[in-house]
């Protein structure tokens, strides 16, 4: 949510902005509605395209009571077997690399279209998320199932696999890079992967843009054109304009490399955010502090990552408090620094 003060700071402090995923807002109104702070909106995620219309309907609400709210759409890692039908151990490519015709992506576009105020989000890698199959199965009985599987001969693998999360993650980076929309990412025990789509991406949009200039130049004879097409430009994205590391998982050595994969992208390392959410139980860990101070308080984000926004302020506290805590700042510093840079996020479109 866009908070304008938070319990127990002066009431100058700013606004701040955190991750919060779809659900009543009239928990948060009603919690906050005791607190000395204000509420002023939110940034509300999707995870599946069943929500976009939880989605919608929650910013209404919240935009017909004057508060900010931004919308976003994508598909998160942990639901994409459910919309792309994955089998557990396709190695082939279901689809074809440069078919941009899947229904899923043909809505999320749509719904990008029709929001322009909205981002892309919540998408990502997960490497980490697992689900049980039976490993002997023999769908030739008769009963279609063995009697014996036990839970010995049951496996795990990933909830959707590796290479449909990538492409359907380089999908919705490209519909990002083409609509000029800010991006929150989730990547756990995948950052490797998450290197290898961001070159993808990269390379993919270097061509584009080269096959425009030639296009270009093939069907011109003005001089002028000819003339400026020699002259250095201004270098162009080739990743989204504002990448958010939303509940950030990665260790502390990881963000040079996180920071350089973006700027290849020709994305400026303040473009690029993380934000830490208090629900998640790494959030706790002796070792979040310094990742807290590595990254800086200006490229730091409040968040909370509930589906329940009953506890958002709570939360919210939380995440004042500990970055506060982590580099060594006055809360009240903290939750303006913060709302200036979910300002520039969420906002500060070029």
């Amino acid at each position: 949510p866009l908070l304008e003060t938070v319990p127990q700071l002066p009431s100058a402090s700013s606004v701040s902005v955190i991750h919060q995923h779809n659900d009543d807002v009239s928990l948060l109104l009603n919690n906050n509605a005791s607190s000395s702070a204000s509420f002023a909106g939110a940034a509300i995620m999707s995870t599946h395209p069943r929500d976009y219309s939880i989605v919608d309907s929650v910013v209404s609400d919240l935009r017909d009571r004057s508060y900010r709210a931004v919308p976003c759409y994508g598909i998160h890692p942990w639901f994409l077997h459910e919309v792309l039908h994955a089998s557990d151990d396709d190695d082939s490519n279901s689809f074809d690399d440069n078919d941009g015709s899947e229904e899923w992506l043909v809505e999320l576009k749509q719904r990008l279209v029709d929001h322009p105020d909205s981002i892309v989000g919540e998408i990502g890698l997960d490497g980490a998320r697992w689900r049980e199959v039976e490993e002997n199965y023999d769908n030739s009985d008769k009963g279609g199932k063995n009697d014996n599987i036990t839970i010995w001969n049951r496996k795990r693998v990933l909830s959707c696999p590796m290479k449909h999360q990538r492409r359907a993650f380089e999908q919705q980076l490209l519909l990002a890079v083409e609509l000029q929309r800010p991006v929150s990412i989730h990547v756990v025990k995948a950052w490797g992967e998450l290197f290898d789509s961001f070159d993808t991406v990269r390379n993919k949009m270097k061509n584009k843009y080269l096959a425009e200039e030639k296009n270009a130049l093939a069907t011109t004879t003005d001089d002028t054109l000819l003339s400026s097409n020699r002259r250095k430009k201004p270098k162009r994205l080739l990743l989204p304009p504002k990448i958010y590391f939303h509940a950030f998982s990665g260790k502390e050595g990881i963000i040079p490399s996180i920071l350089a994969a973006c700027e290849k992208g020709n994305v400026p390392r303040e473009d690029v955010f993380f934000g830490f959410a208090p629900a998640i139980p790494n959030y706790y860990s002796a070792k979040t502090p310094s990742i807290m101070k590595r990254i800086g308080i200006h490229q730091l984000v409040l968040e909370t990552d509930l589906e329940d926004m009953s506890n958002a302020w709570d939360d919210l506290k939380r995440g004042v408090e500990g970055l506060a805590t982590a580099l060594d700042m006055d809360a009240c510093e903290v939750a303006k620094q913060a709302c200036e840079n979910a300002e520039r996020l969420y906002f500060g479109r070029k």
